[in-house]
């Protein structure tokens, strides 16, 4: 007995021309935006060290958090203190040193949002690269009764 359908597959023996030439157009199509993206995300990775920095960022921010909020406020008393750029020598890496990240400290009033000359029992704490400025700071508040 012969199978009705064997007659139908004998036939085609492959891609006509109108297939392959469509789908090497959509292969062009699709591939132009993907070797795009691929090459913007290379680029982008020529900085590979803002990863590490924000990490040693952080690690400065804890190393200065973890000290005893006395004596990060008996540091805004220094000759120099308690201004809104004032460098905390003290907590601060030595100058000179690359990647040197300076650690800012002041009293803060969270009232007025702003510098406080009196007693507020409020810090503002912030970390900088020296070199970056006051770009990709990290900055908090420190309360004497948080802890």
């Amino acid at each position: 007995m012969r199978n009705p359908h064997a007659s139908d597959c004998a036939g085609q023996g492959g891609f006509s021309y109108l297939e392959v030439l469509l789908s090497a157009l959509l292969v062009t199509a699709l591939l132009v935006p993907g070797l795009q993206a691929l090459q913007s995300g290379i680029a982008g990775s020529g900085n590979a060290l803002a990863p590490s920095k924000q990490l040693r960022l952080r690690a400065k921010m804890e190393e200065v958090l973890a000290r005893p909020f006395a004596k990060l406020y008996a540091e805004t008393y220094v000759a120099g203190g308690n201004t809104t750029s004032s460098v905390s020598a003290a907590y601060s890496d030595a100058v000179g040193q690359p990647d040197r990240r300076v650690v800012v400290l002041y009293r803060y009033d969270a009232s007025t949002n702003a510098l406080s000359g009196s007693d507020t029992g409020l810090l503002f704490v912030s970390v900088r690269y020296e070199a970056d400025g006051a770009v990709g700071a990290l900055s908090t508040l420190a309360g004497r009764w948080w802890r």
